[in-house]
């Protein structure tokens, strides 16, 4: 019996723990998001040209590929990832308030690559998460946590274009620190299991050198990188600025953004249903083909109807494949180096993140938004299934999507 009550603690602990941990996951992606769908506007208004958006907004990609990889080396090699976890909240709220207060093109980029660093978190936060499960059920856990991620990015954007109207641009700035600060306190209060120092004791410059060269992290990682140059080249950067130039004011152009969200958050929702089974393959095929027509629908889409379709298109797409590809990206990695196939995973896609906005908007201005968008889409549908089909597929253990 003693036994038995003391399993019960621990499992009723490790509920409350998860639990914890997925609010502070809902409330840090809320913080960095409940400004997103008005943030090109709010710097369109401070710069001259689209070119200038565009690397204001790259800052965010850009940053996240910078130090995603040694912040994922670094948790490897220490086996800590709390103290990491608190200082990117913090930054989030940090990047956010200087965006809020900033007046000048070089104080809002210096603000989005806060934020940028900020998001490096989500290498330990994913990680970590994954830690509170068997092994075998990676990619249920990476699905379950990619989920809270999307509701919080879902209720963020559903926020925005009501704060623009209560209290303006700032407003929302204001709210993003005060959730990156409340996510920081919870996470500094949750109990995560202290790594043995065997459990590190296999880490050295060599066996992470090896997880660079790795072809199950690499495929995956460039795939999501070319998909995430697509979602921020048209999502999150010019399809908002369409639509405002075809009349849409700011609550519309939230809710934009806001119903990919919702339908990134679904698809992820029935993911996470599908872990235990089915085909990785057809379903990624499948995603990126819808992706490609979601851009397409923008691309030729007339009414402000029309990129709402877009959108979910879109955000549905993202919901499938961006789990799907993080797993796989770790699904065969030892624990011990975990974190650096995270990082290099995350770094990679951000990449994308990068790019997008930076090379969208040149094209948008030598072309036009719309001629963009349709280089984007074909771009992004050759790229992602000639990449994905030199993945090395296996059987998957119980617990993942089978090949």
């Amino acid at each position: 019996m003693p036994g038995q009550e003391r399993r019960l603690t621990q499992a009723h602990a490790n509920r409350g723990r998860t639990a914890a941990f997925l609010v502070a996951t809902l409330l840090y992606w809320g913080s960095l998001y409940i400004y997103v769908p008005t943030l090109p506007a709010y710097v369109k208004l401070k710069a001259s040209t689209l070119t200038a958006v565009g690397i204001v907004l790259s800052m965010y990609g850009l940053w996240e590929a910078l130090v995603r990889i040694p912040l994922g080396v670094a948790v490897d090699a220490t086996g800590r990832s709390k103290a990491s976890l608190v200082l990117g909240f913090l930054l989030a709220g940090a990047g956010s308030m200087l965006m809020a207060l900033g007046t000048t093109i070089g104080t809002l980029a210096f603000g989005r690559a806060l934020t940028g660093v900020s998001s490096a978190a989500w290498v330990p936060m994913i990680v970590v998460f994954a830690s509170f499960f068997p092994v075998e059920q990676t990619v249920f856990a990476t699905t379950i946590i990619s989920l809270v991620c999307s509701l919080g990015q879902m209720l963020g954007a559903l926020s925005t274009g009501f704060l623009n109207n209560l209290g303006g641009y700032s407003l929302t700035f204001y709210v993003a620190t005060g959730l990156a600060v409340a996510a920081a306190a919870i996470v500094a209060a949750v109990p995560l299991s202290r790594p043995s120092p065997a459990a590190h004791r296999g880490v050295s410059a060599g066996s992470i050198l090896a997880v660079f060269v790795r072809r199950d992290v690499l495929v995956p990682s460039v795939t999501n990188a070319v998909l995430q140059f697509g979602c921020w080249a048209v999502l999150f950067s010019f399809l908002p600025l369409l639509a405002k130039q075809l009349g849409a004011g700011a609550v519309t152009v939230s809710l934009i953004l806001t119903v990919s969200l919702v339908s990134n958050a679904a698809a992820t929702f029935v993911i996470t249903f599908l872990a235990r089974g089915g085909a990785k393959r057809a379903v990624l095929f499948s995603s990126f083909v819808l992706f490609a027509g979601g851009i397409v629908v923008a691309t030729f889409g007339g009414t402000i109807g029309l990129f709402f379709l877009a959108a979910v298109m879109m955000g549905g797409a993202n919901g499938v494949f961006y789990p799907i590809l993080m797993g796989l990206s770790i699904e065969k990695v030892d624990g011990a180096h975990r974190s650096t196939a995270m990082g290099i995973h995350q770094a990679v896609y951000a990449v994308g993140m990068f790019t997008g906005p930076w090379v969208g908007g040149v094209l948008a201005d030598a072309l036009g938004i719309r001629p963009m968008f349709g280089i984007t889409a074909a771009f992004c549908l050759a790229a992602s299934c000639g990449l994905i089909a030199l993945h090395p597929w296996a059987p998957a253990r119980d617990g993942a999507l089978s090949a």
